[in-house]
């Protein structure tokens, strides 16, 4: 069943995801007509930002990992292979390169169509993208302390 895309228009981007935050128990912590950045205090001690962008008829999801390089010509190739063989076992979300803050930050992002979002869909996306970012922020740091 397709949701009605104009909950997500640019007036009522904000009233919509404030909305389905409130049904889930979420605080946002910053949010305008176009982006919204949710924090997620983790078991794992870290907090993992969230931020929502509405694009056309899309919106991405994405959750930017703590691993940043100045220059592509820093990525550890063998990190973006693993990494790009890890999107094969997604169903929801994909690992990428984002430039943020002037650094190559991997994150972890899914795109979606709006008519496809509802509130349940909406929470099952942002829980598996902050879970499968700290989980990898963990397996990282793991490999750096021994």
């Amino acid at each position: 069943m397709a949701i009605d895309k104009d909950l997500f228009s640019s007036f009522k981007f904000r009233s919509t995801i404030e909305g389905y935050c409130r049904d889930i128990g979420w605080n946002i912590s910053r949010i305008d007509n176009e982006i919204a950045v949710i924090k997620f205090d983790m078991e794992s001690g870290t907090t993992q930002t969230l931020l929502i962008v509405k694009y056309d008829s899309t919106l991405e999801f994405s959750c930017p990992s703590g691993l940043k390089f100045d220059d592509i010509d820093d990525v550890p190739h063998n990190l973006s292979t693993f990494l790009l063989g890890k999107n094969a076992e997604y169903k929801l979300g994909f690992w990428a390169l984002q430039k943020l803050g002037g650094k190559q930050t991997f994150s972890i992002i899914h795109n979606a169509e709006m008519s496809l979002i509802d509130v349940n869909y909406f929470g099952r996306v942002i829980i598996r993208l902050i879970q499968e970012c700290d989980d990898f922020e963990r397996k990282i740091e793991e490999l750096l302390n021994n």
